[in-house]
C-alpha cells in the first residue's frame, strides 16, 4: 500500500496515457504490437518555410553536425564501455547509465526525474529533435511525409518521416545531415539550457534568497552515508564544525578526506559520525557515498507572497531548464548509438555501405548493432540486477 500512497499520481497518469491510446487506437498505425504512431502533418509547412526559405544556413548547420554526430558516436561507445569496465571492476561502483521514466524512480539509480516538469522537458526535446530532421531534409529538398507521435506501452515519443527512398538515393553528405540534425540540435538545445541557467535564471533568482545549506539528493547503496542512516531529502549544514552554505563548501571540506577516517556531518539538526571509504574514482581519496546537490538549499530575503511566487515561478524555470539540459544532452548522446533504426545507427550503415557495398556494409551493420544493443543493455539493467539481487539477499539473511 505505501508504494501505491506514493506513486499514486504517477499511475494515474501514466495509466491514463495508456487508457487514451486504448480508446482511440482506430486513429493509431501499429507497426507492431508494442508501438502505437499516431501520424499528422502538424510542423511540415513550417519544416518547408525554414528549410527552403533559409536552405543554404541550414544545410551548413548539417555539415557541422555531421562532425559533432560522428565525434558523439565515438564518446558514447566509449562512455559505455568505461561505465562496463567500472562495473566490472569496481565492486562497489555504481553505474552511470540509466534509464529515465519521469516520476518514476529507477532501482540502482540516484537520480529521479519530476513527472510533470520532466515530461515538458522530455516534450521540449523530441520536438526540437525530431523538428530539426525535418528542417534538414526540406533544405536537401526531401519531401517530410508526415510528423506524429507515437506510444510505447506508457511512454511517448515523436517522429518526424522523410521520403525514405529519395533519401536513401540521396547523396552521402545529404544523409549524414539529416540523421545527425537531431542529435546535433539536442546538444545545441543543451548550451542553450545551460547559458540561461548559468547567466539569467540561477543569478536573478540566487539574488532573491540566501544560501543555507546543500540538500543530498540520494545515497549510494553499501557506502558509510546509507549505514550511518543518512537519507535523501536532508540538507547538509554542516562538516566537521564546519558551517556549510554550498556546494562548493561541502566540496572543499571533503577534497582532503582520506579513507578510513571519521567525518561528522549535520543534517537537519542531526549529526552523523561517518567512517569513510574509498572513492571508486580515486583510492587515495574517502568517499561517504551521498550525490550532493550543486543547487543549494536557500532561504528567502522576503517572505511576502508576491516575492514568493515570482521566486518559485523563477525556481521553477531554473529546474525545467536544468531537466531539459541534461534529457537533451542524453538522448542526443543516446540516439548517436551504432544501433539499429537510430540516428547514429543510420550514419554507421551508410558509412559501412559506402566502404564495403551493400551487402557486406548491411551485415557489418546489423553485427555491430547486435554488439550495440548488448553493450547497452549491461549498462541499462545492471543497476536494476544488482538492487534485485541485494533484496532477494535480504529476504533470505
Amino acid at each position: 500500500m505505501g508504494f501505491f500512497q506514493d506513486y499514486r499520481w504517477v499511475i494515474l497518469f501514466y495509466s491514463t496515457i495508456i487508457l487514451l491510446v486504448y480508446i482511440f487506437r482506430k486513429k493509431f498505425d501499429r507497426p507492431n504490437f508494442f508501438l502505437a504512431m499516431y501520424r499528422t502533418k502538424i510542423g511540415i509547412k513550417l519544416m518547408d518555410k525554414i528549410g527552403v526559405k533559409h536552405a543554404e544556413v541550414v544545410k551548413l548547420l548539417g555539415y557541422i553536425g555531421i562532425g559533432v554526430g560522428y565525434s558523439g558516436l565515438v564518446l558514447i561507445v566509449y562512455y559505455l564501455l568505461k561505465n562496463i569496465f567500472n562495473l566490472l571492476m569496481v565492486p562497489t561502483a555504481t553505474s552511470a547509465v540509466s534509464l529515465v521514466i519521469p516520476g518514476v524512480k529507477i532501482p540502482g539509480s540516484p537520480i529521479m526525474i519530476p513527472l510533470i516538469t520532466g515530461w515538458i522537458a522530455l516534450f521540449l526535446v523530441i520536438l526540437v529533435h525530431e523538428f530539426s530532421h525535418g528542417v534538414v531534409a526540406r533544405a536537401h529538398k526531401i519531401p517530410v511525409k508526415s510528423s506524429g507521435i507515437f506510444f510505447m506501452g506508457p511512454l511517448m515519443g515523436a517522429f518526424v518521416e522523410p521520403e525514405e527512398k529519395k533519401l536513401r538515393k540521396s547523396s552521402d553528405t545529404t544523409q549524414y545531415s539529416v540523421y545527425a540534425a537531431g542529435p546535433f540540435s539536442n546538444v545545441l538545445l543543451a548550451l542553450l539550457c545551460l547559458f540561461l541557467l548559468t547567466y539569467a535564471f540561477d543569478p536573478v533568482a540566487g539574488s532573491m534568497s540566501t544560501e543555507i545549506g546543500v540538500p543530498v539528493v540520494g545515497v549510494t547503496e553499501g557506502y558509510p552515508a546509507m549505514d550511518a542512516g543518512l537519507e535523501g531529502g536532508v540538507v547538509i549544514t554542516s562538516v566537521n564544525g564546519v558551517d556549510i552554505t554550498n556546494h562548493a563548501q561541502f566540496t572543499k571540506n571533503m577534497e582532503d578526506v582520506r579513507p578510513g577516517e571519521e567525518v561528522t556531518v549535520t543534517a537537519d539538526g542531526t549529526v552523523y559520525n561517518i567512517v569513510t571509504a574509498e572513492n571508486p574514482s580515486d583510492p587515495n581519496k574517502g568517499y561517504i557515498g551521498i550525490m550532493a546537490s550543486t543547487k543549494a538549499k536557500t532561504e528567502l530575503n522576503n517572505q511576502t507572497l508576491y516575492y514568493k511566487i515570482l521566486h518559485r515561478i523563477l525556481m521553477w524555470l531554473g529546474e525545467l531548464m536544468a531537466i531539459t539540459g541534461l534529457l537533451s544532452l542524453g538522448i542526443g548522446l543516446a540516439n548517436l548509438l551504432p544501433l539499429g533504426p537510430v540516428d547514429g545507427g543510420r550514419m554507421l550503415q551508410v558509412s559501412l555501405e559506402k566502404i564495403k557495398g551493400s551487402e557486406r556494409g548491411n551485415f557489418w551493420w546489423r553485427k555491430v548493432s547486435v554488439a550495440t544493443l548488448l553493450l547497452l543493455a549491461i549498462n541499462l539493467f545492471w543497476p536494476v540486477i544488482k538492487w534485485v539481487t541485494s533484496q532477494i539477499g535480504k529476504i533470505f539473511l
